[in-house]
């Protein structure tokens, strides 16, 4: 695959500071292309988002239910001491959906001095945006309960069972929760103004006060790593989780109410435009607020991971005055059509 269309869009949108640091990997039936701005290669770091939704939280929670740890049926009241009533019923697959009601806001640094307990507490203190099942919201503080309800199933911090369950079987070489401000080989990713002393590489704020990667994503990825994700998704192999389970996670539980979801997954149908026309329906992936994503199509064998840090460039050059992240996702949009526009011109779709 030459792709000629999206090398020179990538490089475009480079140089108009759309982003400063780039890489893109595109494999379809078995061939290959990788493009990637200089001072990136496979092994360089990228706050990956939300799409730590898909890569850690998701597959940690289908693991937990297929060693039956946990029930997609069960309620927050099996994992969480202070529940509001009315929201006692919500389920561990409404949070995976976000069919909840559950709203994010900020959280405090005094709930998150105080631990898991606190900030659950703390998210689940605020009204819900409709009755649970009833709707759909995008929900960060959904996935960071379930963060939390990991840790307690298992008794083992999300970072120790992210490098022992998923880094380690998956022989990912480099990706971690934390790395340091200052850390070779990364892609700075943050939003805020570059200041001396920056204490924190994160770009997600409620991340920032946490201090660490959590359920709702802020994850650091290599493209290397992220491949043998995506090969592992490709092949259903039961080191991300069993098998019988990939159908269930990539179904569509949300389509009637609002933007198709699977169990973690963003479901791809006609009213979702940041896949261009790459993606058909019943593709499936998701995004991360920096300008990063990945999608899947099953049936075309094909998979697009795309790593930017189109957030950071584009407040930047606006100097940090605000960004417009509806920049973002027509920027997505437009390197999806690129390359179905090379797919044609080449005769291979």
């Amino acid at each position: 695959m030459l792709l000629s269309r999206t090398a020179e869009l990538l490089q475009q949108k480079q140089k108009d500071g759309d982003f400063t640091s780039y890489a893109l990997f595109v494999s379809r039936r078995g061939e290959e292309a990788f493009f990637h701005s200089a001072q990136v290669d496979g092994d360089t770091y990228f706050d990956i988002a939300s799409m730590g939704k898909v890569l850690v939280t998701a597959p940690l929670i289908l693991q937990a239910v297929g060693e039956k740890k946990l029930s997609l049926d069960d309620p927050l009241t099996r994992f969480f001491r202070h529940v509001p009533e009315e929201k006692r019923k919500i389920t561990v697959k409404q949070l995976l959906t976000h069919t909840s009601g559950i709203v994010r806001h900020p959280i405090s640094p005094e709930a998150a001095g105080r631990g898991a307990e606190a900030v659950a507490e703390e998210i689940l203190k605020h009204p819900l945006a409709f009755p649970p099942g009833t709707g759909y919201l995008y929900s960060c503080s959904g996935m960071l309960l379930l963060g939390f309800l990991l840790e307690r199933s298992y008794g083992l911090s999300l970072e120790t069972l992210f490098e022992t369950r998923l880094k380690g079987p998956l022989g990912y070489t480099r990706s971690r929760f934390n790395i340091a401000v200052d850390e070779p080989n990364a892609a700075l990713c943050y939003r805020s103004e570059d200041v001396n002393g920056l204490p924190h590489p994160w770009d997600d704020e409620n991340i920032r006060v946490l201090q660490t990667s959590a359920g709702s994503g802020g994850q650091f990825f290599t493209l290397s790593d992220l491949k043998k994700f995506s090969e592992a998704v490709m092949a259903k192999s039961g080191g991300l989780y069993p098998e019988n389970y990939y159908a269930l996670a990539e179904a569509d539980y949300t389509g009637k109410c609002g933007e198709g979801r699977g169990l973690g997954w963003l479901y791809v149908d006609g009213r979702y435009p940041q896949t261009g026309r790459l993606f058909p329906a019943g593709s499936f992936g998701h995004c991360g607020h920096t300008g990063t994503s990945i999608f899947f199509d099953r049936a075309g064998r094909l998979y697009v991971i795309l790593l930017t840090n189109a957030t950071r460039a584009l407040n930047r050059k606006n100097g940090f005055r605000g960004y417009d992240y509806g920049r973002v996702c027509q920027m997505r949009e437009e390197i999806h059509n690129a390359v179905y526009e090379d797919f044609a011109a080449e005769k291979l779709l």
